[in-house]
């Protein structure tokens, strides 16, 4: 199971939330709409366009409840996950004001790094915006096209500068409210993912003294609530799916919640980049294709153990050649249990694509991470 935001007119309605979301994010804004470029409907849609205050706190670090995520991953010259987090989505008492660092990072020349950075969150809101847990940040510009990590923890210092190279966002929509992840109860879940294709570049400094330079593919993907994870949700899922070919990158993002009631509402987002001829990082095109939640017609879905398969239709302009995913699930990259028993697993992903380009069906690979959270088994 699993799981942007140009100005909205002042017309548009908010959504009746306990939440108080930072001035000027589009949290709980209503109506949005689903987005099918490929046909040329809704060619623009305020759930891809970005907005630097949508990763901000959304749940203040004071308040007596909540929770929040930042889980940013990094596929390259390590897998990197560094989960930043306030408050606890399983247990009702924890305060947002205990902030968490979880640190994943393989392989360093046989050596694997797990551990974990405590103490307040604080933020900045200003033209450079901040998250901070000690000296440890996550910076970003107001164009929201710069998000920069630095990480000292355990003798290792970390500095990554990554670009958002499909200068879009995904905000899911569960009842055409711009963020939200389930539909029964306040508050509810909210989520969205800022950075669907970065490239990040940097360096690792190890306590050895070796100073090992990074490349790689990133995400970002914030998710959070007013109170713990309500009891109606059984978990959530989400994966990000970077396809490579020798003519186009595609970056599939999807979202399954389960809620107990046996809704399960998907949200999947589907992006392509055309790279420069001779390069890997540097794009003449940038496109959505695909923004839609809760749209069976426009995307499918289907688990079976470790094998998941995504199939998203074509339409005239791309000769009615459907695009397909075809991924499976492997090693545990990293696994973290909160306070109170819930538990989020991370996956890698592999598999293939097959994709309309020019005309034809093309083939890829397909590289990225799965991400599953379990709520605490009842006692």
């Amino acid at each position: 199971m699993l799981f942007r935001a140009s100005s909205v007119i002042a017309a548009a309605a908010s959504f009746s939330s306990v939440l108080a979301f930072q001035p000027g994010a589009d949290y709980g804004l209503s109506p949005t709409s689903n987005m099918y470029n490929c046909s040329g409907s809704f060619s623009t849609s305020n759930v891809t366009v970005p907005n630097s205050a949508d990763t901000l706190p959304q749940i203040e670090p004071l308040s007596d409840a909540g929770w929040e995520r930042w889980d940013f991953f990094m596929h390259g010259t390590f897998p990197i996950i560094l989960r930043w987090s306030q408050g606890d989505p399983s247990q009702c008492d924890a305060k947002p004001v205990v902030g968490n660092i979880d640190v994943v990072i393989l392989n360093i020349n046989g050596t694997d790094v797990r551990t974990s950075v405590v103490g307040p969150l604080t933020y900045k809101n200003g033209d450079v915006k901040v998250i901070s847990i000690g000296d440890n940040t996550i910076q970003w510009d107001a164009a929201a096209q710069w998000y920069n990590v630095t990480l000292c923890v355990d003798g290792y210092s970390l500095v990554l500068n990554t670009y958002q190279a499909m200068v879009d966002t995904f905000h899911p929509n569960v009842g055409r409210y711009n963020g939200r992840l389930s539909s029964v109860g306040d508050p509810a879940v909210f989520g969205s993912v800022p950075i669907p294709r970065g490239h990040s570049s940097g360096y690792l400094a190890t306590p050895d003294q070796q100073n090992i330079t990074l490349d790689g593919l990133t995400m970002l993907k914030h998710t959070f609530s007013g109170n713990a994870i309500p009891p109606y949700i059984n978990g959530y899922s989400a994966a990000v799916a970077w396809g490579y070919s020798k003519s186009f990158y595609d970056t599939h993002i999807f979202f399954q919640i389960d809620e107990a009631n046996g809704t399960v509402h998907e949200a999947a987002y589907l992006g392509r980049a055309i790279p420069v001829p001779g390069s890997t990082d540097i794009f003449q095109t940038t496109s959505v294709t695909y923004a839609v939640t809760d749209d069976t017609a426009l995307y499918h879905l289907s688990e079976n153990g470790n094998m998941i398969n995504v199939t998203l239709p074509g339409c005239s302009v791309t000769n009615n050649i459907s695009y397909a995913f075809n991924m499976t699930t492997g090693s545990v990259l990293g696994e973290f249990t909160d306070l109170g028993g819930g538990k989020t697993t991370y996956y890698t992903l592999n598999g293939t694509t097959v994709a309309p380009f020019g005309g034809s069906a093309v083939n890829g690979i397909v590289s990225g991470v799965y991400e599953v959270y379990r709520v605490p088994e009842a006692k």
